[in-house]
């Protein structure tokens, strides 16, 4: 007979339907997992039957098949071992109680039968609820916003042995809260420079404030210390605090580049100019979000623009007017999105002093026209200045 245990799969941030198919067949003793497994997903078939020995079930003589269904998508996360121990345990007859439809199972497990939260959990819960599961079994974290999911019932869980027992029926006493309110839910911004309290610079910040309400980009052009990364970096201080959907989007994002995110407010990102293309726009073997989507619903700061190279400068293109980026690779094609407010500073000229008050510029008008052309007129266009 085989036993069908349904979890989630991420293709980005959008999330699919996964089944988990166990069936015991004869043949030499193995555990075998099909459906195109990637190399933490081949894994699993070693954590799981060691949590299933630390459990009390010895499977270590019995051939069992694990199929990730759809067969056509590649398998790239340890969040499926959950559902094959439920999956085998339900096979071999460990388990007698009934697993409806409409409930999915998430988390990794540890050799003791623990259950652990890997990268990607918060969009794997919201892709939960947008395809209609009533209940998941997840391991417990604090750093989820699970406080308005009012449609999806959230079972937290430590061990396997306390899934199954929540399967059968036995209701065991939580140690953890029902829901948790994050402090960056509605929290006073804390900044150690505010826009307000910049002195001068009145058309430069009226400029700022209209791009700030319009959602416009803006480049800077002056002569060294004149102010233009102050007024960069005290930029998201005039934004507006992020909607409860825009800040699930946004930790969503950084769960899966696997960095934290301090606060609910609009994110401020400020790569180097030696950044790599990869870096800026995302990529990898298995596409992660790269700087352009970490500053979605936020700001996007590139000081010393014209050291940038060119060709990352190009790519800023299709984000710059979609508001989204799509990655292909040989394994996948990956669609994050974008939506961010760009600001660039740079100097006038390659020795910086070109209509400084303090210093002459050494600049011919070819090195200065050379300097200006390094950012390519399409970003030109897409921005104030």
């Amino acid at each position: 007979m085989t036993v069908k245990i349904l979890s989630i799969g991420l293709r980005g941030l959008e999330g699919y339907r996964v089944q988990v198919e166990v069936q015991e067949v004869p043949g030499i003793a193995a555990m075998v997992i099909v459906g195109l497994p990637d190399a933490s997903v081949k894994e699993a078939k070693e954590r799981v039957l060691a949590s299933l020995y630390a459990f009390g079930c010895d499977f270590f003589d019995k051939r069992l098949v694990v199929h990730l269904s759809p067969p056509e998508r590649k398998k790239h996360s340890p969040m499926f071992d959950l559902a094959m121990a439920i999956g085998i345990l339900k096979a071999m007859g460990r388990l007698t109680a009934p697993v409806s439809p409409d409930v999915a199972f998430l988390g990794s497990l540890s050799l003791d039968g623990a259950i652990q939260p890997v990268d990607g959990m918060l969009p794997a819960i919201l892709a939960a609820k947008k395809l209609g599961f009533q209940k998941v079994y997840l391991p417990y974290d604090p750093t989820l916003p699970l406080h308005h999911l009012k449609d999806l019932d959230c079972i937290f869980v430590q061990t396997l042995e306390e899934t199954v027992q929540y399967l059968q029926g036995q209701r065991v006493l939580s140690l953890f809260p029902a829901f948790r309110t994050p402090e960056i839910i509605d929290s006073p911004r804390k900044h150690h420079r505010d826009f307000q309290s910049i002195i001068g610079h009145h058309q430069a910040k009226r400029a700022l404030e209209i791009a700030a309400a319009g959602g416009h980009h803006v480049l800077m052009v002056g002569p060294p210390g004149c102010g233009k990364s102050l007024l960069a970096e005290t930029f998201p201080t005039i934004l507006p605090s992020l909607s409860h959907d825009a800040q699930l989007e946004v930790i969503s994002l950084y769960q899966l580049a696997g960095e934290k995110i301090e606060s609910g407010h609009p994110p401020f990102r400020h790569p180097h100019h030696s950044a790599s293309s990869v870096s800026l726009i995302g990529g990898g073997t298995h596409p992660k979000p790269g700087e352009v989507s970490l500053a979605h619903r936020g700001v996007l700061f590139l000081d010393e623009m014209a050291e940038f190279a060119k060709k990352t400068l190009d790519m800023l293109r299709q984000p710059l007017e979609t508001g989204k980026v799509t990655i292909s690779r040989i394994s996948s094609t990956v669609t994050y999105p974008a939506d961010f407010i760009l600001l660039g500073a740079m100097n006038p000229c390659p020795c910086g002093y070109l209509g400084s008050r303090t210093r002459y510029c050494t600049c011919s008008p070819k090195q200065i026209q050379a300097y200006r052309n390094r950012v390519s007129g399409p970003i030109y266009e897409a921005l104030l200045w």
